[in-house]
């Protein structure tokens, strides 16, 4: 196994905070309030304009690098569902957009070169991300037969190109979610159904926070018995 390896923590950029620091910042304030804002190319409300323009296509740009990223690292369906579902396009969302970005970019050229990270207390490596998706996949067959009707299972078969005669049905279809990347119908398909099987019941504003603190500093592995959640991988990032 390669050496383990760690992120690193993004809150630890900070502003020089010495008095002299303080009063060249209120200096060069000050310089910049005596200019017209325009010339300085600093006008907020045209900024904000051009900005706000940007983000409907930066965000797609940004969606569809994440979905790849996801999928190269194998990462848990019920995580990629639940950011999926809440991060739909609002400008609020450019940060967390941002932050999963670099966060899944990291853990993909870690594991790339063949070292192992560790997250929450848990060494990740490809294998065991492989190994967790698929525990996952028969979590959420599982689910088929709990939480679904006969005639609403069937209707999924239908849907997902299974033959109702065929054999191992419920793994059949549970292996199909979350695997074109570059098909966003699919994607959206995938989505949907995860997030029936796993209850997802839109704590938007909740589940938001969960994932702008979730970060990838090391803590010390837990003694006690793994949750569904940890099992499936939504605290993994």
């Amino acid at each position: 196994m390669g050496s383990v390896g760690t992120s690193p923590d993004w809150r630890t950029a900070s502003v020089g905070n010495s008095d002299a620091g303080l009063m060249c910042m209120a200096d060069e304030f000050d310089d910049v309030s005596t200019k017209n804002v325009k010339d300085v190319g600093l006008d907020p409300i045209q900024e904000d304009a051009e900005n706000a323009s940007k983000w409907p296509l930066e965000f797609k740009r940004k969606q569809s690098r994440i979905i790849e990223l996801w999928h190269a690292c194998d990462v848990s369906l019920v995580h990629r569902t639940y950011f999926f579902l809440l991060f739909n396009g609002d400008p609020a969302d450019s940060f967390y957009m941002e932050v999963e970005s670099r966060r899944i970019s990291l853990l993909k050229n870690t594991l790339s070169r063949g070292n192992s990270t560790i997250v929450h207390g848990q060494v990740i490596t490809s294998t065991s991300s492989k190994k967790a998706l698929i525990q996952e996949r028969q979590m959420l067959a599982r689910h088929l037969q709990k939480r679904l009707t006969r005639e609403e299972r069937e209707n999924l078969f239908l849907k997902w190109g299974i033959p109702l005669n065929g054999t191992n049905r419920r793994l059949q279809l549970v292996h199909r979610l979350w695997t074109k990347p570059t098909d966003m119908d699919h994607i959206i398909e995938s989505a949907t159904l995860v997030a029936k099987l796993v209850g997802f019941d839109e704590q938007e504003q909740a589940l938001k926070e969960m994932f702008g603190l979730l970060n990838f500093t090391p803590t010390h592995p837990s003694r006690r018995k793994p949750s569904i959640w940890k099992l499936s991988g939504l605290s993994f990032l």
